[in-house]
């Protein structure tokens, strides 16, 4: 006898907005340029520091934006190419003068970034050791030759105490 099992949506289903996170095609540049949301938390814009090196935090942050993204580290929610205007990722988040929360910040900062690059270096690393213990030949030896071996050190050890005495 098979069982037989019918899906069926919870009341309101049909009405309600999917939750599932869709990538982002264009970008809205009141919100933070890395998550597209709203939250409590404030906004900071580095085009707004009173520094002489203004842009250096965005085209920081978009070398290390692009470098997750070549790590596959991105989540799938962030398409780096919707920051992408023609000119370059660097040239549209200064341009737009882009604001990010700090925690989204921190998120792709230098530390996890070469973190990350370490464990990808890591992983290739195993990968490659997978491949050469794969292609290893395993011997078995005899177990007659192995005790003759053990067998020879310990009559040495014993001539060498009784001389000794």
């Amino acid at each position: 006898m098979s069982k037989s099992f019918k899906l069926i949506e919870p009341r309101g289903a049909e009405a309600a907005p999917s939750t599932s996170a869709q990538p982002a095609t264009e970008t809205d540049w009141s919100l933070c340029f890395i998550c597209q949301e709203t939250t409590p938390e404030s906004l900071t814009s580095p085009s707004q520091n009173t520094r002489q090196d203004k842009g250096s935090s965005y085209s920081i942050l978009a070398g290390h934006l692009r470098r997750f993204n070549e790590l596959g580290l991105l989540p799938n929610s962030f398409l780096l190419s919707r920051l992408d205007e023609g000119s370059g990722v660097e040239a549209a988040l200064s341009a737009n003068n882009a604001r990010y929360h700090k925690t989204c910040r921190l998120r792709y900062n230098k530390t996890k970034l070469d973190r990350a690059e370490k464990r990808h270096l890591k992983i290739g690393a195993d990968e490659e050791e997978e491949v050469v213990a794969r292609k290893r030949t395993r011997y078995l030896s005899r177990p007659s030759s192995r005790k003759h071996q053990d067998e020879t050190p310990r009559s040495e050890m014993l001539l060498l105490r009784r001389s000794s005495w």
